[in-house]
Parts: C-alpha cells; structure tokens; sequence
C-alpha cells in the first residue's frame, strides 16, 4: 500500500489497542482488526468497494476511530464517489476542534488525492490553504511541490520549496521535509549543478539534529527515499539518498551494506546504457546481464524479458559459443561492474559451453 493509506492502517490498530486498554472487550478489538486486515487486502487487490465496505464496518461500530473514517475516505476516492467524498470530507473536519486542526485534515486529504493520482485536485487544495494560513506555507510546501511536478508547473515546484525554506543554517527538525522535497526537485529537474550546495546544506543539517526521535525520523524519511528509488530501479538517485544516510551512521553495518550495494547498482546502471548499445557484444551476454540485473528489484520485468524480444534474437542467444566464451573473457575489461556482480554466474555460463564445445559433434 501506498504510504499516506498505511500510515492511517497503523493509526487504526494503535487506536483500537487504546480502546481495547480503556474497556473495549478483546473480542471486539480482534473484529475490528480483522476488518481492518480484510481492508487491507481489498485495497491491495484494488477492490475498493470491498474495503468501503470492511472499513465502514469498523466505523459503524466505533465512529469515533478518526483514522478510520479517512480510510473510507481514501476508498470513496479510489471509487471516484465524489459527492460521497464531499459528504465523508464533511465527518472528517467535524473532528477536527479548531481550524489550525482542520488545515491539517485538509493536508492529510491532500496527501491522499495524490495517492490516487488526483493532483490538480491535490494542487487546488494546497494553494487555498497556503492563502487561508499564510503562516504555514512551510507545512503544505513539500507536498505542493511534487504535485506542482506531476501537473507540469516545474518553475512553481521548484520555487514554493525555495521560499518556504528558512535562511541556512536556521533549519529546525520540521524542515526535514522540505529539504528532501528538494533533494527531490534537483532529480526531478535535474538541476544536477546545485547538487554539490544542497547536499552540504543537508549534511549540515543532520548533523544538528540532537534529540534521539529528530534522528530516527531522519533516518526513516531517507531510508524510504531510497527505498523507493532503488525499487523504480533509479539507482544514482537512491545513491544520493544511502549517502546522506551514511554520513548519519557509518559505523552501521547494515548501512555500510546499502551504500555499497546502491553504489555497484549505480555503476552497472551507467554500464547497462553502454552495453545496450553495443553491437560487438554477444547477444547472450546482454541479455543474461540484463536479466540478472533487474532480477535485483524487478522480478516481473526480468521474468518477461526474454517474451519482448525479436525471434531473430532469440535464436541467438545460444548460437555461436566460441564467441559468447570469447565475450564473457572480455567482459571484466569492457564492463568491469557487471563482471564484479555477476562473476560466478558468468564462470558458470562459461563452463557449461566449454563442456557443450568438448562433446563429440553428433553426441
């Protein structure tokens, strides 16, 4: 699930293991969860009737459960029942007790139209709470931004996180997302040449973070950042965001291992774009590669990659060993970051044709 909808799901359970703690039964509480678990998988399958229909169960029975009734809200979106929308909108802000609190509901309603692909909706939203609560600006910017990404206004998304920023070094642990969001914009517009004073910016940054909670957050937000790229199989991007990472915990071993990895992701990245073009290489040889690269985190892809190729292709994977051999000899020097990677796998491949080339021909 998407992270605005999972956030709201571990919401949920919190709020329902407080209520089991004031006086709700176990019995009860158990329902209510496994509503919630059914939910949970309808809207992983994409059946959002059948999660409106699980999670109303949960707030027919505890109206009072906030989380809850944004999650219906999240399936009536995802249904495009925008007059049930507007109706469920209505319940939400009746929670909120003041306006600086309902502001926030708006922004968490944002957050979830973005989800779900509504971004000018997302976009209209922000800028009239950014007029209403001026002073906030910094709140909705991050979020404006990226919405101002995904409906073309690049100039905008760029600009909105610039001024919603303090002067250097007067950032305090809330500007956390505005500064990823601005590492974000530097990919996304590939302003690659203020690269260099961003990321000392937010080096410095971390580095001031003081309290323990400030740190783990920090730490989280950078790891999912990086997670994300690395899964779009972005691996320069998800690199930056290992770095910022590093430099919190070198001394991790778990973080040593993601640095290393993103940066051999990155570098057989740069080698697959050379590769791919390359006529002089055996087609076996890119295909295998290709294979076992994105094998590392796009199963689905790897798995249909031999189904898109030309017939021509394929009939060659196999053909002409002496220069398929030939060519995994030379891969260590032409594509030395595939060869590290993959060098059992090709050792393997090497034997295995040495033995078909020994066999006595007619065998």
């Amino acid at each position: 699930m998407k992270p605005g909808i999972e956030n709201l799901f571990s919401i949920i359970i919190g709020e329902i293991d407080k209520k089991t703690e004031n006086g709700l039964s176990g019995e009860e509480g158990d329902a209510l969860k496994g509503l919630l678990e059914e939910a949970r998988q309808a809207i992983a399958g994409e059946d959002y009737a059948a999660a409106e229909s699980h999670l109303g169960g949960i707030v027919e029975r505890e109206p009072e459960l906030g989380a809850a009734q944004a999650a219906v809200l999240y399936a009536l979106i995802a249904q495009d029942k925008w007059e049930a929308v507007e109706a469920q909108e209505k319940v939400l802000l009746q929670t909120a007790a003041n306006a600086e609190e309902q502001a926030d509901v708006q922004a968490m309603i944002a957050n979830l139209l973005g989800e779900l692909g509504h971004y000018g909706r997302v976009v209209e939203r922000l800028e009239a709470l950014v007029a209403e609560h001026p002073e906030r600006k910094a709140d909705f910017a991050a979020l404006l931004s990226a919405a101002y990404i995904r409906t073309g206004r690049e100039a905008d998304a760029w600009r909105i996180v610039e001024e919603a920023l303090p002067a250097e070094g007067e950032e305090g642990p809330a500007h956390l997302p505005l500064l990823v969001a601005q590492i974000n914009r530097v990919i996304d517009l590939k302003k690659w040449d203020r690269w260099s004073k961003i990321q000392t910016r937010v080096r410095r940054f971390l580095k001031s973070l003081e309290q323990g909670d400030d740190l783990v957050r920090a730490r989280i937000v950078l790891l999912l950042e990086c997670q994300s790229y690395m899964q779009a199989g972005r691996f320069r991007e998800a690199e930056l965001f290992a770095e910022l990472v590093y430099g919190m915990d070198s001394k991790s071993e778990e973080i040593r291992e993601l640095r290393k990895q993103m940066q051999e992701m990155h570098a057989l990245s740069k080698e697959l774009e050379k590769l791919q073009k390359d006529t002089a290489v055996h087609p076996a040889i890119v295909i295998r590669n290709m294979e076992w690269y994105y094998g590392e985190f796009n199963e689905e892809a790897a798995a249909g990659l031999r189904a898109q190729l030309p017939a021509e292709v394929l009939s060659r994977l196999d053909a002409e060993p002496e220069k398929l051999m030939n060519g995994i000899l030379q891969l260590r020097f032409r594509y030395p970051a595939f060869y590290r990677r993959y060098q059992e796998e090709w050792q393997e491949v090497y034997k295995q044709k040495q033995a078909e080339l020994a066999q006595p021909s007619g065998s």
